[in-house]
């Protein structure tokens, strides 16, 4: 229910008070500590963490909270406490990743985050966008539509896998670029291969020639320590859904100071043109872009809490732990099948790339045959996919707070069933 500094009393006759609604995070401090219960279906073997997440039973009910005070007054909510919720969360980010929170805009996701960036950049004809053969699909989509619109081309750095090291990657892509580069943009974790990239050198030769840098870090808050500020990256795109713990729909995107200026969400509201002395612009522009649901972004102040919260050691313990066991159930499943791990640990965060033998093989429900066996025939979600141009089949293995060692042993007898072992 609305406290007394939300909602006077109706028999005085007064109307809801001009002050801050209660933090989310107040909501459920008493839950905080609470062991994570995440609603893995019963019998199945999560081993996907990085497409989609999983979002805590207290996240959840954070945001069930939020969504019982919006109904109760939609316009109170997205006229005034919206933004009081929005500031709570860049407060929490910003802490979390190292950078002020007024540099900090919400997005829905990663993939929203990377496209919001990309069509906000000046580019002519033959300037070039130079990114790695690693890249999210996603991106090289909205690349594509951009190029075609610009005349703009995409230039490619190589990095090898399995068999690789930062300084191979620092090396490729550094090699690539030339006096038309526009942008730079990497992934800090790479998608299909889960590789940890050498991003800080890679920012840091880009700053030295004056060329603009754009991280995807939709994989990293929360799988790895990040601290963007001393990246010093032009842009970093992020989505919290997956190693925060956050509700889907939820991610940020970092600007630097001099680049918020004009930086504009893909959708502008009707209170676009209404300029504020008390708030710029950048901030305005992304906290509202039209009748939403912000709920789940709200929540992730209660997600960095809950989370870092279940172990002694909070975040750091929570990702070496997640680390660890990836770390070990990547040996345990390449052993099953007879091949050698040999992704540097170094460039392992809380998931890793295992490259199978042969190629990838038709599926109906997952989208690749072996995946779908797994999942049919052993309760076990691990994704299977082409690394193109790079490796014809590779399995992401994921490690979140909820799996075992005995998850990796399970998934390492179904291989050696499945692929003849």
């Amino acid at each position: 229910m609305p406290n007394e500094s939300m909602i006077s009393s109706a028999s005085q006759g007064v109307g809801v008070s001009a002050v801050r609604p209660d933090p989310i995070l107040d909501f459920v401090a008493h839950r905080i500590s609470e062991p994570a219960r995440f609603p893995v279906q019963e019998g199945l073997v999560q081993l996907n963490n990085g497409s989609y997440g999983c979002c805590p039973e207290v996240v959840g009910a954070a945001q069930n909270e939020l969504r019982r005070r919006l109904e109760a007054d939609p316009v109170r909510f997205f006229k005034s406490d919206l933004e009081f919720y929005s500031d709570d969360a860049r407060e929490a980010i910003g802490k979390f990743v190292n950078v002020r929170a007024q540099d900090l805009v919400l997005v829905s996701n990663g993939t929203f985050a990377v496209a919001t960036v990309l069509n906000n950049l000046e580019l002519a004809p033959g300037d070039e966008i130079l990114v790695t053969d690693h890249e999210y699909a996603a991106t090289m989509n909205e690349l594509g539509k951009i190029c075609k619109a610009t005349g703009a081309v995409v230039t490619v750095a190589k990095i090898p896998f399995p068999v690789v090291t930062p300084e191979a990657v620092i090396e490729s892509v550094i090699g690539a670029m030339t006096d038309r580069t526009k942008l730079v943009m990497v992934s800090h974790i790479a998608s299909a291969s889960a590789l940890v990239l050498p991003v800080k050198e890679i920012v840091a030769a880009a700053n030295e020639r004056g060329v603009a840098s754009f991280l995807d870090g939709a994989h990293t808050p929360g799988q790895i320590a990040l601290d963007i500020g001393d990246i010093d990256p032009t842009w970093y795109a992020a989505s919290c859904h997956k190693w925060l713990a956050t509700p889907k729909g939820t991610g940020f995107i970092y600007a630097s100071a001099a680049r918020q200026d004009g930086f504009k969400p893909m959708v502008l509201s009707c209170r676009e043109h209404e300029a504020r002395a008390d708030r710029k612009a950048y901030l305005c522009d992304f906290d509202y872009v039209g009748t939403n649901d912000y709920t789940g972004n709200h929540v992730i102040p209660v997600a960095i809490e809950h989370m870092g919260a279940q172990l002694p050691g909070g975040w750091d313990e929570l990702r070496q732990r997640n680390h660890d066991l990836v770390v070990h159930g990547a040996k345990l499943i390449c052993d099953a099948i007879g091949i050698e791990q040999v992704v540097p640990e170094s460039m392992i965060g809380t998931m890793v790339g295992v490259p199978l033998p042969g190629v990838c093989e038709p599926g109906s429900l997952m989208g690749e045959g072996l995946w779908d066996r797994l999942y049919l025939n052993h309760g076990i979600q691990v994704p299977i996919w082409e690394l193109p141009g790079v490796h014809g089949r590779v399995m992401r293995v994921s490690a979140q707070l909820f799996n075992t060692v005995g998850d990796f042993e399970k998934l390492a007898g179904a291989l050696g069933e499945e692929l003849g072992s």
